[in-house]
């Protein structure tokens, strides 16, 4: 590794995470204290009501899979596959370097090392006839040679906060479209298992007209029955 672990570990140390900094592998195999960490210094990137604690490798995998979608990759620091599954596993000195790059971030964050800070960032907006003017949305006009095309300026905060809210939206949208597939699936299975039934009574119903002397064989049964 070309970085001091001991600084790292001390800047580790400066941050109040819920999990026990005993051994580093383990416990940051699940991506929650990674999370809370992030959460100090990226407060309106990360929502730890996302992630809660898990044990397996496969539920592991999914909290990072989720901390890389919706943080990481936003603060260009996007996870492969393999990194994924290396931390999930706590394989040596995976989790060393993904921390040191976050501390690496955090540090040149702060000292303004940055071209243009997260903050001072805008963005236009071309299509924002629906978004009201506040929260520091401000309506301008850009001139485009002989042309005058109006905008909305919109600060960067305040659009990763919609860009969250509509990610938010399109995986409640995602989970609401695979509960209605699954509820079709089981309107079909029980058409299906009805239409078999009523065939099944028909074929009771034909075959006892068919055989008059059936019912009253079955009538004279019970009447001697009782």
């Amino acid at each position: 590794m070309d970085f001091d672990c001991d600084e790292l570990y001390k800047w580790i140390d400066e941050h109040s995470i819920t999990r026990q900094k005993r051994n580093l592998h383990r416990d940051f195999s699940d991506a929650v204290p990674m999370a809370e960490i992030l959460k100090q210094h990226f407060p309106k990137l990360v929502d730890l009501h996302n992630y809660s604690p898990k044990n397996s490798f496969s539920q592991k995998l999914v909290n990072w899979e989720i901390l890389n979608r919706k943080v990481l990759s936003k603060l260009k620091m996007n996870l492969s596959s393999s990194n994924m599954e290396q931390l999930a596993k706590g394989a040596p000195g995976a989790i060393e370097k993904l921390l040191h790059a976050v501390k690496v971030k955090v540090e040149r964050r702060g000292s303004g090392d940055n071209n243009q800070s997260s903050s001072e960032k805008v963005y236009f907006l071309e299509d924002a006839s629906n978004i009201s003017s506040k929260d520091g949305i401000v309506p301008v006009k850009i001139k485009s040679g002989t042309k005058t095309i109006e905008r909305k300026m919109v600060p960067s905060e305040v659009f990763e906060e919609m860009e969250k809210s509509i990610t938010d939206k399109e995986e409640t949208i995602t989970v609401l479209k695979t509960k209605v597939e699954h509820l079709e699936s089981l309107i079909s299975v029980k058409d299906e298992r009805i239409k078999d039934l009523t065939q099944q009574l028909q074929t009771v119903v034909n075959h006892s007209t068919s055989q008059p002397n059936l019912s009253s064989h079955r009538a004279s049964f019970f009447n001697n029955i009782f």
